[in-house]
């Protein structure tokens, strides 16, 4: 059940990680990471289509072989995970496991009702390595906001509507600013808004004139997650429009933090300026 190649002489051979108990024998999106207190200590986290989730995968060896999968939980008043894992330890040896969790949520536009995916980014914690793992924390949720609201001499709404989602989470754990003797972690993501103008046909409601705009937003939280920011606004937001004849082309995706250990905060992201 192990490939098998003949390796160069600094790399292994290759070593199954993930297990197959479904007809969708698929898991992507690795990410990994190595306990600073155990080198042969490694914890991988993938999107699972066994359970339509997110798994973690614990080596003790150095990765020669993997205990898993370890199933992580959305939050419960969602209807599923949306993927994303991102795992890290702290200086302590705890592990931590970042994703995004998707929701509904219901909106109203005059008698028209409907609804949208919303979208948190959660992070769960795992005191033993990540063999069992929290109930996953919300540290950011999207929703769907009016914008510009007025009532025209019919007493419609008018004004624009914005279904925004979270995407792309990046978590990175390491010394609190405030006190670097402690840990903090880290996460970035992308706050993507579709904004459509409302419009009505007689008094049908249409939406149109569509465009999405993005940024990079950041929340640090304290690793009990009893002290958390409100999410910070790190790139400038920019907008995509739709047509030949748009000149609004830009998008921000794709962020990622580092910590120095004075607890400054870096982040990069793909900027298509």
């Amino acid at each position: 059940l192990v490939p098998f190649r003949s390796p160069a002489p600094a790399f292994s051979r290759n070593i199954l990680i993930t297990r197959d108990f479904s007809r969708a024998p698929i898991q992507t999106e690795p990410h990994i990471a190595v306990n600073p207190k155990n080198p042969n200590h490694l914890l991988v986290g993938v999107i699972d289509y066994n359970f339509a989730g997110v798994s973690a995968y614990v080596s003790l060896d150095g990765g020669e072989t993997w205990i898993g999968p370890r199933q992580l939980r959305y939050l419960k008043d969602d209807q599923g995970s949306g993927g994303d894992p991102v795992v890290a330890f702290d200086r302590d040896g705890n592990a931590y496991f970042s994703s995004i969790s998707i929701g509904v949520e219901e909106f109203r536009i005059g008698a028209a009702v409907s609804e949208e995916l919303v979208s948190s980014i959660v992070v769960s914690k795992s005191t033993d390595g990540g063999f069992t793992w929290s109930e996953p924390v919300s540290v950011a949720r999207s929703g769907i906001t009016f914008r510009d609201i007025r009532y025209d001499e019919k007493g419609r709404l008018r004004g624009s509507i914005a279904f925004s989602f979270l995407d792309k989470p990046w978590m990175t754990v390491g010394p609190d600013k405030a006190d670097p003797k402690r840990d903090a972690i880290y996460v970035t993501y992308t706050e993507f808004s579709v904004v459509w103008d409302i419009f009505y046909v007689e008094e049908l409601v249409f939406l149109g004139n569509p465009r999405i705009e993005s940024v990079i937003k950041l929340v640090k939280s304290s690793t009990d997650f009893t002290v958390m920011t409100p999410p910070i606004q790190v790139s400038p937001v920019v907008v995509r429009g739709y047509g030949a004849e748009t000149t609004q082309r830009r998008v921000v995706q794709g962020s990622q933090p580092a910590v120095a250990p004075d607890g400054t905060v870096y982040v990069a992201w793909l900027d298509t300026l």
